[in-house]
């Protein structure tokens, strides 16, 4: 599976992608929005169980948050996809994105969403995605509405109000 946008390109995990795990857990703007510590780890040992933990989830169940690079650069500039999650008892897919600091507001959300969304409803059949954001990020809850999703209502993550919202494939 690779992905491919006019600008963008989405791709599985692979061993190489250690040195990005590391960059991004370390990020602010890649963190902003995430509980403390939750991508944190302590060396390449810990990147690289982390990265296989990933690469893992693809070869199971084809989701995950895929890495993506720019397509004139090969930049690695953040992570887009879909994670199985639990939802008042019932397992459920949730589209995310995730992007280094420097590259905010180009863009990229959205065209990743709309790459990632494509795959998730025709390549693997899934019938419908959510997604959910804070309050506090007005960016993130603008994308999940311009790439077609419907509000449901707020719901508790991590203790924390979100924003839920659903797409079903149409």
């Amino acid at each position: 599976m690779e992905l491919k946008t006019d600008r963008l390109i989405i791709r599985p995990w692979r061993d190489e992608d250690v040195k990005h795990y590391l960059a991004m857990s370390v990020d602010v703007g890649y963190n902003c929005f995430t509980p403390p510590g939750v991508y944190l780890v302590k060396d390449q040992a810990e990147a690289l169980e982390k990265v296989r933990a990933r690469m893992q989830n693809f070869s199971n169940f084809g989701i995950g948050k895929f890495p993506i690079f720019l397509k004139a650069t090969g930049e690695f500039i953040g992570t887009c996809g879909a994670d199985k999650f639990e939802l008042e008892g019932k397992s459920e897919y949730e589209l995310g994105y995730r992007f280094m600091l420097n590259h905010w507001n180009k863009g990229y959300a959205t065209e990743s969403a709309n790459a990632v969304l494509d795959y998730l409803f025709k390549k693997l059949k899934i019938p419908q995605v959510h997604a959910f954001a804070v309050y506090q990020n007005p960016a993130s809850l603008k994308v999940i509405e311009k790439v077609g999703f419907t509000y449901l209502r707020d719901f508790q993550w991590f203790n924390i109000t979100h924003r839920l919202y659903v797409k079903s494939c149409s």
